[in-house]
């Protein structure tokens, strides 16, 4: 009996007491963390913040500064306050368990609170919540249940739920973004303008390679997205993405990027006869040296708070060309019914030096290269207005080529030769004949 005394009242102390302990420790890693996000963000800056620890709960409120600038005054549009509502563990309610839990808001006066609430029904349209846990790290989740929004004009927003989580580690060396919304949508009957867009999905992760350079993998995709206007046929576009993949060896980093999109329909381009069924802008970044790149990074981050850490970076870039860094146009075009017209290759800057940089874009010309291929069948070049007369101009001047169904154009430059489907051409301006008519 006197055991299970003994145990309800280490429980009833653990349950009372703890808070009050949690809460110390609490105060210690969100102030930690506010520092790391200063960090992570070098463009935002702390003016002032005050803490007002409790047995359950604390209070905190921090003014941030946009772009730093300590000599401008409380209240210009470059500062803006943040109240946040610390709950302390270890029970974080349907948070489930964690150091604390940390409700956000931005603090408004009467007069801008009344009208969030006349535009949103709420003066707490989105909310910020932060899950801050046991070993570091923790999750911010930014939120926003569905409405609509009738406003004066007639016009009608209407959006579902939305939710993204940002995730990060202790000392911020892993970074994670998850998110969705359903759909975004806007019509207007009087002014005739409507949009729409649905299934938004963002996805990444970043590593720290070294200080403020992360390794990125990102992918963002909109299933759908459409627009009309009172002189704007609707245009639809379809599985919209935007990709992003880092790679590091080690020694040297790259960074592919893709943009582009499923079918096009409507808008100007079907009162042209055209119909898309792909759009690519697939670019590959290569051969960047991880340690000059890593302080080109922090130099960009140092030159928010101290201009005078700018003054590095053109060094940096030369170190970065001294490397031979390449562009990969891994794919740039289009697709249609009757094919897809894309450009692909390579541009190189080989052994710039110094002198090369401070001499301007001609020395820097000689030290380019350049391989680039675009290929796209007839029947689809015909397919445009003048299309067939500008392609057999094109052939009848050298600048491409007719092989099996398809017009091909080969461009090379090297050692400041330019070559056009393996021809030597004068470059115009250069001291050279020119090439041919324009």
């Amino acid at each position: 009996m006197t055991r299970a005394i003994t145990v309800v009242l280490v429980m009833a102390l653990l349950l009372v007491g703890g808070p009050w302990v949690i809460g110390n420790v609490a105060e210690d890693r969100v102030n930690r963390g506010l520092d790391q996000l200063v960090d992570a963000a070098p463009w935002l800056g702390i003016v002032d913040r005050t803490y007002t620890q409790g047995w359950f709960r604390s209070e905190q409120e921090v003014t941030f500064e946009v772009l730093g600038g300590a000599g401008r005054a409380v209240g210009t549009p470059g500062r803006f306050t943040v109240r946040n509502e610390i709950l302390h563990g270890p029970l974080l309610g349907w948070s489930g368990l964690g150091l604390a839990r940390v409700n956000s808001t931005i603090v408004l006066d009467a007069q801008q609170r009344a009208q969030v609430e006349k535009i949103f029904g709420t003066d707490s349209p989105f909310t910020l919540s932060t899950r801050v846990g046991f070993l570091g790290g923790g999750t911010t989740t930014l939120a926003s249940e569905g409405r609509t929004l009738r406003l004066r004009n007639g016009a009608e927003v209407t959006w579902d739920d939305l939710e993204i989580d940002l995730g990060y580690s202790r000392d911020f060396d892993t970074l994670t973004i998850a998110g969705d919304w359903p759909r975004f949508a806007g019509h207007d009957a009087r002014e005739h303008w409507d949009f729409e867009l649905t299934d938004a999905v963002i996805d990444g992760r970043s590593e720290r390679v070294k200080g403020a350079l992360y390794s990125t993998d990102l992918e963002f995709t909109i299933g759908k997205l459409s627009a009309a206007g009172a002189d704007l046929p609707k245009t639809t576009i379809e599985d919209a993405h935007y990709l992003v993949d880092t790679a590091d060896d080690g020694d040297f980093m790259s960074v592919a990027t893709r943009l582009g999109s499923g079918p096009i329909s409507g808008g100007l381009l079907a009162a042209q006869g055209v119909d898309l069924t792909a759009i690519h802008y697939d670019f590959t970044l290569r051969r960047l040296r991880t340690n000059t790149l890593a302080r080109l990074t922090e130099d960009v981050s140092l030159s928010y708070r101290n201009p005078a850490a700018a003054s590095m970076l053109k060094d940096h870039l030369l170190e970065l060309c001294r490397f031979d860094p390449e562009l990969l146009i891994d794919r740039v075009g289009f697709e249609t019914k009757a094919g897809a017209a894309t450009l692909t290759g390579v541009l190189r800057l080989k052994g710039v030096t110094e002198t090369d940089v401070r001499m301007g874009a001609l020395s820097m010309l000689a030290k380019l290269e350049a391989d680039l291929r675009f290929e796209a069948p007839q029947k689809l070049v015909e397919g445009f207005g003048g299309g067939r007369d500008a392609m057999m101009n094109a052939v009848d001047t050298g600048y491409a080529e007719l092989k099996a169904d398809k017009v091909v154009s080969r461009l090379e430059f090297k050692g400041g030769e330019l070559k056009i489907n393996g021809k030597v051409q004068g470059i115009p301006g250069l001291g050279s004949p020119p090439a041919g008519p324009e």
